[in-house]
């Protein structure tokens, strides 16, 4: 396994965690230490099984009834990005927020390769497959996990949404992954349009908080939602360098269990409504827990070569 390192002031704060202080002598010995900071970029793959997902692609053999669809949408945000060692210690690493798509708390991951949701000819100017990130490194820390949380963080996400700042300005980067402010945004924007002449409703997979009841537009302050649906996924790097590797997100897995080629009620798809029966498998899936039924680990995203 790979040993990469992170910065010291967050190495004091893991030994203050383990039990250390950050005593003069603690400071010396962390100082003697040899880091170096490292802008990294990390590729995101979307893809259907082992069509690479694009606006002119052909997803087939989908779901429970092997549906063929095309895409219109597909989108998500991430933040929360971490690093994770052998031992546990979840370690924070920073976004660039110069980066494309990205601010210091959060990226907008877009996968629409031409504009107007796949229907014009033009490119899209917001297409972005990769999250850079800002790490210093520690050679006495072995990190064996990738860690994110799928969507926008709480402070964020009941706030004015034309005076935020990119990539979660809406009219912006942000147009068409909004809710009300008392919903905030969708974390999701997956979109498919099932090919066939029976079904004219897109596919939609809208994850994002619910039973949320502050209404910030009548001065309410915002506060936490009952259903936050926030995914936090860990990926396990297996050996790999952060340098050497990609995320990879694959649709197919995502609607193995569910029936692109009905609606069995609510919104078309899983909008993240209480009562849509077609959300349970979606949620399953993401790592998310539904009502009663308990979280189990996500099947969606994992850790490939770059």
């Amino acid at each position: 396994m790979r040993i990469l390192t992170l910065a010291t002031a967050s190495l004091a704060t893991i030994l203050t965690g383990c039990g250390g202080s950050s005593s003069s002598g603690d400071r010396a010995w962390e100082s003697s230490r040899s880091s170096t900071a490292r802008t990294i970029e990390i590729p995101v793959k979307a893809v259907a099984g082992t069509t690479d997902i694009s606006c002119d692609a052909t997803l087939q053999s989908l779901g429970t009834a092997g549906s063929s669809t095309s895409l219109a949408d597909f989108r998500f945000f991430v933040h929360d990005l971490a690093v994770v060692t052998d031992e546990g210690q979840v370690i924070p690493v920073a976004l660039d927020a110069d980066a494309k798509s990205q601010n210091a708390d959060v990226a907008l991951l877009d996968f629409r390769d031409k504009d107007e949701n796949c229907a014009g000819e033009g490119a899209n100017t917001n297409f972005n497959d990769t999250i850079t990130i800002k790490v210093d490194v520690d050679s006495e820390l072995v990190i064996s996990d990738l860690q994110f949380t799928l969507g926008v963080p709480f402070e964020l996400n009941h706030l004015d949404q034309s005076l935020a700042e990119e990539p979660l300005r809406n009219p912006g980067k942000a147009s068409g992954m909004a809710w009300s402010w008392r919903g905030g945004y969708k974390f999701t924007g997956l979109d498919v349009k099932p090919v066939s002449d029976d079904i004219s409703k897109n596919w939609h997979i809208h994850i994002g908080s619910t039973g949320c009841t502050a209404d910030p537009a009548e001065g309410e302050e915002p506060v936490p939602c009952p259903n936050p649906n926030r995914a936090t996924i860990k990926l396990p790097l297996e050996g790999a360098n952060l340098e050497d590797i990609a995320i990879q997100l694959d649709y197919a897995k995502l609607v193995e269990g569910s029936n692109l080629s009905q609606d069995e009620g609510g919104a078309s798809g899983c909008m993240s409504g209480f009562s849509d029966p077609e959300c349970p498998a979606v949620f399953k899936r993401l790592g998310l827990p539904w009502g009663d039924t308990e979280a189990v680990e996500q099947s969606v995203f994992s850790i490939v070569p770059k």
